[in-house]
């Protein structure tokens, strides 16, 4: 396959494709074909339960997918022996794939190769698993190489205004304005901070000893903070605000009774006339969302600076 490394090549220490929102170059004709993995068979098959098919029991019925959400704070936890696998599957896949080919792809034609090269490994290895549970890893797997890893499926959920990692297994996320605790976890610390490397690099910055605190955002906006060690004990303290897609403006406001009809006729005098307003408040109390209801009824002719 494309992206697979030819036999007689050595792993490269090439960067990873690039993050979602960046643009990918064009593939090239080039196809590298009938490799096998370097990777050695078990004796045994592996099973997320350490157990093999002679003593393993038969595979738990597939949770529905709410029930699956990684963030939803009472997804189940997955065990340690998913871990143990999805980091074997992951040091394989790293070996076996040539990430300069790779990163010439689209991104979901590198995902597709991904998807490939791990569906071989898991064959190799002889991994006891369900398809649920395999497509699951799959996804898991493709996250790691192309985006955030464990952080896609919460950037992909609009009930989210803030996801807040403290260190590599603990994930708090708001939803309407209730802090909860998750099961998401990275891998360890040093998937954690490449992650936050990854991040801020798209905005020429970069966190490490030497620059330990970092600002940055999401291709979609959203801001970010970076807290690297030495100053973050526990691995990387790592906060991602993010906003709907949908900004309010005053009548919403009005309609939910956060300002009285007065009110709102006041700030849009405001906005319209060129008053000088400061906005002030503490952590989540809604600064930017006031801020944008009132550059709503700022004229469209108007110039517009924002530092």
């Amino acid at each position: 396959m494309f992206g697979k490394r030819p036999e007689n090549a050595t792993p490269s220490g090439v960067a990873l494709p690039p993050p979602p929102g960046a643009a990918a170059p064009t593939a090239p004709a080039a196809a590298q074909a009938n490799f096998v993995p370097d990777v050695k068979v078990q004796q045994q098959p592996m099973g997320f339960g350490g157990s093999t098919p002679q003593n393993r029991a038969a595979p738990p019925a597939v949770a529905p997918a709410a029930a699956r959400d990684p963030g939803n704070p009472d997804h189940t936890k997955r065990s340690e022996s998913y871990y143990d696998i999805k980091g074997t599957i992951f040091n394989a896949l790293i070996d076996a794939i040539d990430l300069t080919q790779l990163a010439q792809l689209d991104r979901d034609a590198a995902r597709d190769e991904i998807r490939d090269i791990v569906n071989e490994i898991i064959a190799l290895k002889d991994v006891v698993m369900s398809i649920a549970e395999q497509e699951e890893l799959l996804e898991d797997i493709c996250n790691d190489v192309l985006g955030y890893g464990p952080l896609e499926p919460l950037l992909a959920r609009d009930d989210i205004a803030d996801i807040m990692v403290n260190g590599a297994s603990t994930v708090f996320i708001e939803v309407d304005g209730k802090m909860q605790k998750t099961g998401v976890r990275f891998r360890d610390n040093a998937q954690l901070l490449n992650i936050c490397q990854r991040i801020v690099s798209q905005v020429g910055r970069r966190v490490d000893e030497a620059s330990p605190i970092c600002d940055a955002r999401l291709p979609d906006g959203s801001r970010v903070n970076v807290i690297a060690p030495p100053l973050a004990i526990d691995g990387c303290a790592l906060t991602i605000r993010k906003f709907k897609k949908d900004r309010l403006k005053l009548s919403n406001l009005v309609q939910f009774k956060s300002i009285t009809p007065e009110g709102a006729t006041i700030l849009e005098i405001v906005g319209r006339v060129r008053c000088n307003v400061l906005i002030s408040g503490g952590t989540g109390s809604g600064k930017t969302t006031l801020l944008n209801c009132l550059t709503g009824h700022i004229d469209h002719d108007e110039r517009i600076i924002t530092c």
